[in-house]
């Protein structure tokens, strides 16, 4: 989309000196100026719009994104989980959004690699749609189970 923009850009600002350079050498009588000017009123209302709509096109840089670990298990793990992201809520995760759970991620792991693994296993196998910090043994226990009372159980 920003490549689309910026062609879409330049053809503006081109075609903004050919019309003035038509207008100061063009020739044209002072009738033919006048009737003009309802055009250049519209065309520098066109402008200013693209001018406004420039700062909501053009996209903030992305942030590097540094990952805390460094293991193969680690990296093919955190990828699985913006995957996840993607394909279960459609939710894609740009840069300061990633930059962001990786910190959290590595605070709620105390910077340990294999708890954060298990952290992102754990929200996916139980489909959450964010990562939290786990009481492991409350997550270890079997559910209780219950006598319902019914002839099927």
């Amino acid at each position: 989309m920003k490549d689309l923009w910026n062609k879409y850009w330049k053809l503006l600002e081109e075609t903004n000196m050919e019309l003035n350079a038509f207008l100061e050498e063009g020739g044209l009588s002072t009738i033919s100026i006048g009737k003009a000017k309802k055009f250049l009123t519209s065309w520098n209302k066109q402008k200013k719009m693209a001018a406004d709509l420039d700062q909501f096109i053009t996209p903030v840089e992305a942030m590097e994104v540094k990952i805390p670990y460094q293991s193969e298990e680690f990296t093919e793990m955190w990828q699985r989980w913006k995957d996840y992201l993607s394909e279960q809520y459609g939710q894609l995760m740009r840069s300061r959004s990633e930059v962001s759970a990786l910190e959290y991620l590595d605070k709620i792991s105390k910077a340990d690699e294999a708890k954060a693994i298990y952290i992102l296993r754990y929200a996916m196998a139980n489909r959450y749609r964010n990562f939290f910090e786990i009481d492991e043994r409350a997550a270890k226990q079997p559910a209780k189970e219950e006598n319902s009372g019914s002839a099927y159980d």
